[in-house]
Order: C-alpha cells, then sequence, then structure tokens
C-alpha cells in the first residue's frame, strides 16, 4: 500500500492536467482504482485521502481543504465497493463500471461544486460553478470508464499477485 501511495502521490503531482482556473483532471485514480482491487474500499479510500493530502504538502496549488480530501475518500470507497475480490463477468464488469463512474461523478461533481459555490463563495450560484466545472466533469468519468476497463484484463493478475 505504502508503493501505491507513492505512485497516486507522483501522478498526483506530476499527471494532473489543468484546464483553465477551476479545472483539473488528475490521473492518481488510477493507482486508487489498483488499491480498491487488491485491498479493497477502506484503504482505496485511504490512499485517495493521503494522496490528496500529500498532493497538498508536496506540490500546493492553492490552499488545503479537508472536504476535498473526504471527497477523494469517497471516491475510492467507491472504486472499492464495485471492484474489490469479485470474479466479475464482462458484462457484470460493464455494468459496475457504469454504477461506478456514474456515482463518483454524482459525487465529484455534486459535492465539489457545492464546497466551491456554498463554502468557499467563489461563484455566485450553485448553477455557475457546476458550469465552470463541467469540463473537468465529463472529461474525468470517460477517463476513469477508459481506465477500468482497459484494467479488466488484468485485475486477477494484479489480485494473484498478492
Amino acid at each position: 500500500m505504502g508503493l501505491l501511495l507513492a505512485i497516486t502521490t507522483v501522478l498526483a503531482v506530476f499527471f494532473t492536467f489543468r484546464i483553465g482556473i477551476y479545472n483539473k483532471i488528475p490521473m492518481k485514480f488510477i493507482s486508487v482504482f489498483v488499491t480498491a482491487v487488491l485491498y479493497g474500499p477502506f484503504y482505496a479510500g485511504l490512499v485517495g485521502a493521503l494522496g490528496d493530502l500529500l498532493n497538498c504538502l508536496l506540490a500546493p496549488s492553492g490552499m488545503f481543504l479537508p472536504q476535498i480530501t473526504v471527497i477523494e475518500f469517497l471516491c475510492g470507497f467507491v472504486f472499492g465497493l464495485f471492484f474489490f475480490k469479485r470474479n466479475i463477468s464482462r458484462k457484470s464488469y460493464y455494468i459496475r463500471m457504469l454504477m461506478c463512474v456514474i456515482i463518483q461523478f454524482v459525487i465529484d461533481m455534486g459535492l465539489t461544486t457545492a464546497i466551491f459555490t456554498y463554502q468557499l463563495g467563489w461563484f455566485p450560484t450553485f448553477g455557475s460553478a457546476f458550469l465552470a466545472k463541467s469540463i473537468a466533469g465529463v472529461i474525468k468519468p470517460l477517463l476513469n470508464a477508459a481506465v477500468i476497463i482497459i484494467m479488466h484484463k488484468y485485475t486477477e493478475k494484479l489480485r494473484n499477485l498478492i
């Protein structure tokens, strides 16, 4: 898990793509997904949250928001709920992937938009914050789905490693 946390931190620091001020697309979800497959929901959430904390310490790009760290925990936890220790058929895998991506979209867009709108006061309305974050809101779920589909071949091999 320490190695996966280190990979998460490297991905968060060096492989986060920014689109404008409010949109960022981090690639750290890949190592969080692998943690979820190998160790389950709690540990995946922990790696996501600690990765966010380490990212804020090593390469701060704004103020630290503990609410975002909680969202990172929840996203990792959701990965674990859908993909931990299951021999999943191809059809079931795609259904789980779709449900997982939708839930993460709702968590990510809904909660982060609410935080930016109401708690930080960066936007006058929830709708304007949602619109400002919509670019990343569309790209991240598609990227998550693509990685989950690609990783389907390797999940059993990863489990056998453990």
